[in-house]
This record gives C-alpha cells, structure tokens and sequence, in this order.
C-alpha cells in the first residue's frame, strides 16, 4: 500500500498560483470537490481550528490560519490543507500516515513534499480522547487542546482504529477547535477511552461487546447504548404481545420469562424459533451493563445458565445463540458450561 500524501494552500499571500493578492489555491488544479467543501464549510469557524474529512480512500485535512494579505492589508482566513490518498486504504492507516503543514501560507521553502510520519500514539488525557471518539462518532465541533498539533492525526488514527467498520466506512465531517464546540463527555465516549487507555480492560471488553451487538442487530452506537437506561423492561420489549399474553402474569423478570420459555410455555407463539437470539441478546445487554459499570460480567451468565432452571437442551441452544451474537463472550459462556 502506498499512501501518497500532500498539501495545499488557501490564501492572498503570493504564490507561484498568483501573484496580484486575489484568493487563490496553490497548486491551482487539484481536489476541486474537496476544496470547494472546505470553502463552504469555513463559514462561521475562525481559527485555530481544523476542518477534518474521513473516508475510505481519502483523509483530509485542513487547517484555518489567520493571516493580514500583503496587497489590501485585510486580515483574511486561509488554508493549509493535507490530503491522504490510497484506494480503498482504511481512515486508520491515512490519518496515521499524514502529515501537516505549518497553519501559514505558502511560501518561498514551504515544504510541499510527502514527509515520513511519526509512528509513536501520542499522549492524551481521557476527556480528549472521550471528546474525539463522539466527533468520529457524529462529526460536528469538538473542543481539543491544541488544533495545531503535528501529532493529532496520530491521535485520532489511534482512536478511529476501535470503531466498528460501521462507521470507518461512511463519510465523515468535523472540526476539531480550540474554543466552542462540544466539550462534554458522554458514555460512549468516556467508554471508547478506557477501551484505549487499556485493551485488557474491562472496559475495552465492554465496547467491543458493544459493537457486536450493534452489529448483529443492525443498530447503531448510541441506539444499542441508549438500551443500557431500558434494561428493566428491556426484555419485556423483546418479546412479542402474543408472548407477553403467553406468560400470564405481571410483574415478569427477566428469569421469569426465561424459565417459561425453557418449559415450553411460549412455543405456542408464530415465532418462537427466533426466541434463543431475542432471549440471548437481553443476556449479553446485562453482561454489557455489568462491564460498562466496571464488574465482572460472568455473574449475568450465570445467572441465566442456573438460576431460570433450563432445560439442559434449551440452556444450551439459549448460550450457544449468545456466542453467535457475540463471539467476545465465548470465555465467559464456556467457563460457565465448565
């Protein structure tokens, strides 16, 4: 794979693109899409800041400077833009290997050539990492130290690689600023940077259980999150209304609806052959509330493998639909079984 990287400048200072002080690019006849979508989007953010784009195949890169035209003597908002390019190359690896410009414009020895990048993930603190994981999440303006930094795009590639192919594969916009935009810290977030402060986490068990279950049923990041606020009824939901008529009394816990299902006391409904993958999901969303507030997960196994009182048949097709929605929960399910 070769990342072919380079750079480019929005500005009124002369260039060999122009010389009379009108706003120009240098070099004049590159990217035209991508360098429209980075005028358009200049409006209303003043530097320092950096107007990202992510996709697979291409990263972007674009840094608003401040500066006073020499011509008219009018302070105006330039750009320095880094591109990455390689298709078909994951966000990841071109963020990795990006480099920046200086946040100026050209000029006489700027350095216009593909420079080696520098390997090494920067530090960071867990609120920066939180604040960049939901800007990759859902784009918008997210508050960072220092928009500047040489090394951000080595930061953010570090974080890009725990997301779900979900997201990497769409296209993304943002802006990473030194002042307004979110600053904030929401679960996801807070998750996805104890997942990346230590990948032997617990918590870096618990985001990628997260992004399966996500996966295998189709939602999104914060949809299957957001299940974690419902989990008291949330196996009620799982459940149809003609199943729900089937178990015959309220309230119902969860083991409560498992042990009927385990007697055959909900067979009767149009859909029971999909019951062990509805029943499994709700037992890895409570193994997923226990990971994401920092405990141990087995517990939730356990509890669904001995104390509803299955059936040894349907306790195991009830585990085995578990690990088929969610492979990272094999150890625990099979040390349950020992």
């Amino acid at each position: 794979m070769t990342i072919v990287v380079r750079h480019a400048w929005l500005q009124k200072h002369a260039s060999p693109s122009a010389r009379d002080g009108e706003f120009h690019w240098h070099p004049a006849d590159r990217d035209r899409e991508l360098r429209a979508s980075c005028v358009e989007r200049l409006r209303g953010i003043e530097p320092p800041a950096v107007l990202w784009q992510l996709s697979v195949g291409q990263v972007a890169w674009a840094q608003l400077f401040a500066a006073t035209a020499p011509h008219d003597r009018r302070r105006y908002v330039g750009v320095a833009l880094a591109v990455a390019d390689e298709p078909g190359a994951q966000p990841a690896d071109l963020l990795a290997a990006l480099t920046v410009p200086a946040a100026a414009p050209w000029h006489d020895g700027a350095d216009d050539a593909p420079r080696e990048a520098i390997g090494v993930v920067p530090a960071a603190t867990d609120a920066v990492v939180a604040a960049i994981a939901r800007g990759l999440l859902s784009g918008g303006s997210v508050r960072v130290p220092d928009p500047y930094d040489a090394q951000l795009p080595r930061l953010v590639a570090s974080i890009e690689r725990l997301l779900p192919s979900s997201v990497t594969t769409t296209l993304r916009r943002g802006a990473w600023r030194a002042t307004g935009g979110t600053a904030t810290i929401d679960r996801i977030g807070e998750l996805i940077a104890r997942a990346w402060r230590d990948p032997r986490s617990q918590a870096a068990h618990a985001w990628q259980l997260l992004v399966e279950l996500a996966g295998a049923r189709g939602a999104t990041i914060d949809a299957m999150a957001a299940e974690l606020d419902r989990l008291d009824d949330v196996a009620e939901r799982a459940l149809t209304a003609h199943e729900l008529e089937l178990l015959g009394r309220d309230p119902r816990s969860f083991l409560d609806m498992l042990h009927a299902w385990g007697r055959g006391r909900l067979d009767r409904s149009a859909h029971a052959a999909t019951l062990p993958t509805r029943l499994a999901d709700v037992v890895a969303l409570r193994v997923l509330a226990r990971l994401v507030a920092g405990g141990d997960g087995a517990p939730a196994i356990r509890e669904a493998r001995w104390h509803a009182l299955l059936p040894a048949a349907r306790r195991s097709a009830l585990l085995r639909a578990v690990v088929e929605r969610a492979q990272s929960l094999r150890r625990i399910v099979e040390a349950a079984h020992a």
